[in-house]
């Protein structure tokens, strides 16, 4: 049996680190997928509590920069714009509406990025869950 005849879902542990700035936006790789798989869900634990603001607010994602590192799809993410986060309580991102978006492909980059609008707002250090099964 190889690992990829495995059924049920698989988690993958993702560092993401804070923001240096309100208005300064970075992107880390995650992972390389191993399989094709889908995503069936992504949590995201913040290591110090957010306070949303509607104006300068920042968004957190998980994109999928395909194997030649040049995509834009984003499968999961979650903005400040109005909720707010309490440090270490786990909470689900929004997955995308579009179901391709969640679709994987063996070899596929994915990074965790943090973009601000506005004046931003930053986004602390903390940690996602990926979930997704084999396809």
């Amino acid at each position: 049996m190889q690992l990829a005849e495995l059924g049920g879902d698989w988690s993958f542990q993702i560092p993401a680190y804070a923001m240096a700035g309100a208005t300064t936006s970075r992107e880390d790789v995650a992972v390389r997928v191993p399989y094709n798989m889908l995503v069936t869900g992504v949590d995201w634990v913040p290591q110090a509590a957010v306070t949303a603001n509607g104006t300068n607010f920042s968004t957190l994602s998980l994109r999928n920069r395909g194997a030649a590192g040049a995509g834009a799809t984003l499968p999961a993410s979650r903005s400040y714009a109005a909720t707010n986060s309490v440090a270490f309580v786990p909470e689900a991102m929004t997955l995308s509406a579009t179901a391709t978006d969640l679709q994987l492909t063996a070899g596929d980059i994915l990074t965790v990025q943090m973009i601000f609008t506005a004046a931003g707002l930053v986004i602390p250090a903390g940690t996602l869950r990926l979930t997704a099964r084999i396809r």
